[in-house]
């Protein structure tokens, strides 16, 4: 185990602002600041494994990967992928972590509009940020730059609030609904495709369910994303309403000694069921899709149904629309 630990971290070579070079891995643990900008090269990674980097600008035609909890700040712009270079390239976000930019993002796309092989991508763990202050460019008409990694029933939030620009007809911001894209100026030539859109303009007044705590209405104030980050995945619970009950449980089932008063003490119930070392398991089934599709484990859902989805590992309820996995939430 002591042998395999140290092979594994001679690999990762510490970045101190040298140049990096193909066939490479870098890593920055803890806080670091460098006053110039970094490039990437195609075949390298750099991986922020902890702490926040901060840089002035930043050119990714390898990889950057920022794991759960770590931070990316560039007072500067970031560039990822080359068009038509035929050279895939991608920034990575873990759980938790934030790429935030006073510039822009270009996102060139080495496939030369779907021609080559190549793409150019973001990448988004569960609760990830990426805030974009400067302006927002996608060249690629034939793949979403933006990709959620994450977990089934989290979200990510991608944040421009500068101007949006994509190369027309069939561009999209992202294909997964679990990507929270606003745009907080106008859009160009880019359509939200798969994911949960608020803009163009957007205000917490224009999608309230949408907005993400932290992030102000301000469009020029830059540096949201530690706030953001840190609201996200927070929930609460609230007491539940006062009052007299409007009836009692009466029917109970227990594999242990029934109490005289149990489960006719249990409010507003109509079935109780108690057990310590025993589980309730609901019905399993392979797959449904948000929107209900053939082939689905369901072929005809009833508004109110609830099971669990093996693929998406969470528990979903049929809203009489959409499946949708049971989150976290207050109890307005």
């Amino acid at each position: 185990m002591t042998v395999f630990y140290g092979v594994v971290n001679a690999q990762c070579i510490p970045y101190t602002g040298q140049i990096m070079t193909s066939g490479n891995t870098y890593c920055i643990n803890g806080n670091y600041t460098i006053a110039s900008g970094v490039n990437i090269p195609n075949g390298a990674t750099l991986i922020v494994q902890s702490g926040q980097f901060q840089v002035s600008g930043v050119q990714v035609m390898g990889i950057l990967e920022i794991n759960d909890g770590a931070s990316v700040r560039s007072n500067g712009s970031i560039t990822i992928g080359t068009f038509g270079t035929q050279v895939s390239s991608k920034v990575k976000l873990g759980t938790k972590s934030f790429l935030s930019l006073t510039g822009s993002v270009i996102q060139g796309d080495p496939s030369f509009g779907g021609l080559y092989p190549g793409t150019s991508m973001i990448e988004m763990g569960s609760w990830s940020a990426v805030e974009i202050c400067g302006t927002f460019t996608q060249q690629s008409k034939t793949y979403p730059s933006v990709k959620y990694v994450g977990a089934p029933n989290a979200k990510a939030y991608c944040i421009a609030k500068a101007e949006v620009s994509g190369g027309g007809d069939t561009a999209v911001i992202s294909d997964d609904n679990q990507i929270v894209t606003i745009a907080m100026s106008s859009v160009v030539g880019l359509g939200a495709g798969g994911s949960s859109f608020c803009g163009p303009n957007a205000t917490s007044a224009t999608c309230p369910s949408l907005w993400p705590s932290g992030l102000s209405n301000d469009k020029d104030e830059c540096g949201n994303a530690p706030a953001i980050i840190n609201e996200l995945d927070s929930f609460c619970t609230k007491l539940g309403a006062a009052g007299t009950p409007d009836g009692f449980t009466k029917f109970g089932i227990t594999v242990q000694q029934k109490a005289n008063a149990w489960p006719e003490n249990v409010p507003n119930g109509f079935l109780a069921m108690e057990a310590k070392n025993k589980g309730f398991v609901i019905t399993r089934v392979q797959h449904v899709s948000q929107t209900p599709q053939i082939g689905d484990a369901i072929a005809d859902p009833k508004e109110g149904m609830l099971l669990y989805d093996i693929q998406d590992k969470c528990v979903k309820l049929y809203n009489g629309s959409q499946w949708k996995c049971v989150e976290r939430s207050c109890n307005d």
